[in-house]
């Protein structure tokens, strides 16, 4: 498949504010740019809700959370409170998942992970694109990667996969998550179709030979540098490419031209050619119904659109978490997979980038490094290398494994040799171990064999086994 590069299209007509602009002469009546996009809020809100939630079966209700009341929800929006999640604090975040969805191998891991954050005052957005090969702690499983959460999700609550996504990545990063929007890859074809195609410049030719096509077997697909008319299917192929050559065939690559798609589809959204079709807008919201879900109630949906007119969109803050040279992971096989880890040892210097996104600092602070030794108090064969894995997916920096100058600890101990203040590494450590970490009474053979950086030395007992 080819993408040419396009002269015109009449399709894609993204609204030029110019053309809106009153004509001098008598002024009978002009609208304020508030008063219009209250109107164009109306209009859909009749138009789409109004008809789908009242009047057919395949309401869009099952889209948004909780029951659906088009009365309820409005008089909600003209509320003196209508206020979305995060204005208070002056950022809301809004988590956008891609899957495969049924008919797909793997149709509950999500391709695409992408925190959207919008800062109100100032009316900037910041997208930061995150791996779905990083190795993260998913409640009730353990450590997996990142792009199972939504399908363990799955598993226990069919349809609400999307709600242990948002609690992983919120505990991961420390940072609040008030919405979450899944789509899966035929209603993301369908949904750029139906809104008219989508107008993305291309960085770079690139070629990908090896695209998933039906029947475990590959395609070609190829872009060509410069500004592209995409429809449905060639959005999905741009998105989705993964094996490109002149150097897009990187996942970091990948979650670059998603954010591009992202921004094209706002901008085709938020045109008057769309808004003002009634029908596209009909046929638009039938589709969302059957391959769209999120946490939003249907008032806050409208107040995004609301909010979405003015945002500045000329200069979004693009951020993908990578192995880079100056990244934020580094690359590691873990049981055999290929997994993405935080530099440092833990997530600190991601969460700060993610709390910090609209106010980056000049110098990235310097990562907190909790290193420790182990050594195999036991008689049991692979338990120091076993615990050191363990560990190592706590984000210890494990420097050395080694036994023990005797092999008759029946109880594991801990000895903290640093000054340094590590309340969370040491919460880690005794819970695990379900000991206190001692400070005092260490013994010569343990500071003699020790590296002189070592924060923690581990003696396993039977008990750790």
């Amino acid at each position: 498949m080819s993408t040419k590069k396009a002269e015109s299209d009449n399709n894609i007509n993204l609204l030029n504010q110019e053309n809106s602009n009153q004509p001098k002469g008598r002024k009978i009546f002009k609208l304020s740019r508030f008063i219009l996009y209250l109107f164009v809020i109306l209009l859909i809100a009749f138009f789409v809700f109004s008809y789908q939630v009242l009047f057919t079966d395949n309401s869009i209700s099952q889209i948004f959370a909780g029951k659906v009341s088009i009365f309820k929800q409005l008089n909600t929006l003209a509320g003196s409170d209508a206020h979305l999640k995060g204005e208070a604090d002056d950022r809301i975040n809004l988590l956008l998942l891609g899957m495969g969805g049924p008919g797909h191998d793997g149709p509950y891991l999500t391709d695409t992970i992408i925190l959207a954050s919008i800062q109100p005052s100032t009316k900037k957005i910041a997208m930061i694109s995150i791996p779905r090969d990083l190795l993260v702690e998913i409640p009730g499983y353990g450590w997996w990667k990142i792009n199972n959460a939504n399908a363990f999700g799955e598993q226990n609550d069919p349809g609400e996969g999307g709600k242990l996504a948002k609690e992983v990545i919120e505990k991961t990063f420390d940072i609040p998550i008030h919405y979450y929007l899944r789509v899966d890859f035929a209603g993301f074809e369908k949904f750029v179709d139906e809104i008219g195609g989508i107008k993305v410049e291309v960085e770079r030719d690139f070629t990908d030979y090896q695209y998933p096509a039906p029947n475990y077997k590959y395609q070609v697909v190829s872009f060509e540098q410069g500004w592209q008319t995409m429809d449905g299917d060639a959005a999905l192929k741009y998105v989705r490419s993964r094996h490109g050559n002149n150097g897009e065939g990187s996942d970091f690559a990948r979650s670059r031209r998603q954010q591009k798609v992202i921004s094209a589809i706002k901008e085709r959204l938020l045109s008057y050619n769309f808004f003002l079709n009634p029908k596209k807008i009909q046929k638009f919201s039938k589709n969302l119904a059957d391959h769209v879900k999120t946490n939003m109630e249907l008032w806050e949906s409208i107040q995004f659109t609301k909010m979405a007119k003015s945002l500045d969109t000329e200069n979004v803050v693009n951020q993908v978490i990578d192995d880079s040279p100056t990244g934020y992971l580094y690359a590691n096989i873990v049981n055999e997979a290929y997994v993405l880890q935080p530099r440092g040892g833990d997530f600190s210097e991601i969460q700060y980038l993610m709390q910090n996104i609209f106010n980056p600092p000049e110098k990235r602070p310097e990562p907190k490094i909790v290193k420790i030794e182990i050594r195999n108090g036991t008689s049991i064969n692979g338990l120091a290398s076993i615990n050191s894995e363990s560990l190592k997916l706590k984000n210890f920096r494990v420097t050395k494994i080694a036994n023990a100058p005797s092999q008759d600890y029946k109880e594991t101990v801990i000895y903290k040799l640093s000054n340094s203040e590590n309340q969370e590494s040491e919460q880690v450590l005794t819970e695990k171990y379900n000991i206190e970490i001692s400070d005092s009474d260490i013994p010569t053979w343990v500071t003699d064999l020790s590296a002189p950086d070592t924060d923690y030395f581990i003696v396993l007992g039977k008990d750790a086994e």
